[in-house]
């Protein structure tokens, strides 16, 4: 068989790292992934951060972490369509 085509004769991390199929999982979906589960929390953490440091209300926790997000999302999208 194939050395890319999807079977079961692979390893996770070759076709993981080395995706030919739609369904394999590729080594810029697990960076996407990484880079979501790290960044929720640190924005979390920035946003509280920032009202500690006193530079907005408690009320403006929420926005704040929602517009990281939302610039986080764009970086990513902005990256994507470069690629």
């Amino acid at each position: 068989m194939p050395k890319d085509t999807p079977g079961y004769d692979r390893s996770a991390k070759e076709r993981g790292l080395y995706a030919g199929h739609g369904d394999d999982p590729t080594l810029a979906s697990y960076l996407s992934s990484l880079l979501y589960a790290l960044s929720v929390p640190a924005f979390v953490l920035l946003s509280y951060l920032g009202h500690w440091r006193g530079l907005y209300a408690e009320s403006s926790v929420l926005p704040v972490f929602a517009a990281l997000l939302v610039g986080a999302l764009a970086v990513a999208a902005v990256a994507m369509s470069r690629r």
